[in-house]
Parts: structure tokens; sequence; C-alpha cells
């Protein structure tokens, strides 16, 4: 089956903090990012052992679906992730570090395909697909957390 392990960052002139709590919002992700709807499954908030539903696409074309579970949360510094159904399965780890002044957000992705239409897509498109999306999301995220309040 098709597997991808990459790496996708961005460096943003704003606190880890203010960059946690806008990519730790995943229900409020389609309010920036509408390609992207998260639902947390039986949970009002984030924190270990909650699930989230991924759906990524159009509502009458969903291109990627999957439930990632909330493995670690270490508020400002990281989010570690399951990929524990749907079409990925695997791991995710998002980093909030503090570089001077600014701040390295990263995305280490580690997934293998686990239905026919992730077969498809990682086979044609692989980690570069993947990067297209998240560095697509990282300069929308860099934008709101550089903005002025």
């Amino acid at each position: 089956m098709p597997a991808i392990d990459c790496l996708d960052e961005i460096e943003i002139s704003a606190t880890p903090a203010r960059i946690y709590a806008l990519v730790s919002d995943y229900p409020g992700w389609q309010d920036w990012n509408p390609l992207y709807r998260c639902e947390l499954i039986d949970a009002v908030e984030l924190e270990e052992g909650v699930q989230v539903q991924h759906t990524y696409g159009y509502p009458m074309l969903v291109l990627s679906s999957f439930v990632r579970r909330i493995d670690r949360v270490v508020p400002g510094e990281c989010l570690e992730e399951s990929y524990i159904d749907g079409d990925l399965i695997g791991t995710g780890v998002w980093r909030f570090e503090a570089t001077g002044d600014k701040t390295r957000l990263s995305y280490h992705c580690k997934v293998r395909s686990n239905t026919f239409r992730a077969h498809v897509s990682l086979a044609l498109a692989g980690g570069r697909g993947h990067s297209n999306v998240y560095q697509s999301m990282f300069k929308k995220v860099k934008a709101l957390c550089e903005a002025p309040d």
C-alpha cells in the first residue's frame, strides 16, 4: 500500500501559543480553510483521547476523509495524533517551536493508504500532494497569526 513520510514547516512571526490556539481549534478550521472540515466526535473540547473526523474537499466531492485520535496535548508545544480510521492510517505530529521572535510550525505525517481512494491518491501524488495541501494551509495560518489584532 502506498505510504508517505513527510515533514512540512513554516516560520511565523507570532508566539507558539497564538499559533497553537488557531491550529488546535479543529472545529474552527472551516472558518479559515473552507475545504477542510473537522468535527470532534463525542467531545466538546480537544484533549487526549478525543477523536476528530476530518473531511477534505467539497461537499459533493470529498477528496479525503479520516479519523484522528489525539494522543498527546502539550499546549503551545505539540499535538500528537494517530490516524485510526478512514482513508489514512498512521501518525501525525504538530510542533510549535519558538525560534527567537518567531515560531516554527511543523507537521510530520507518516501514513499509509487504507482505502482504494487513498491508494490512488498516494500512488499519484504521494508526499508532494500532502505537502501542497499543508503548505497552502500553513500560509493561511501565517497570514492569520501575523495579522494585527
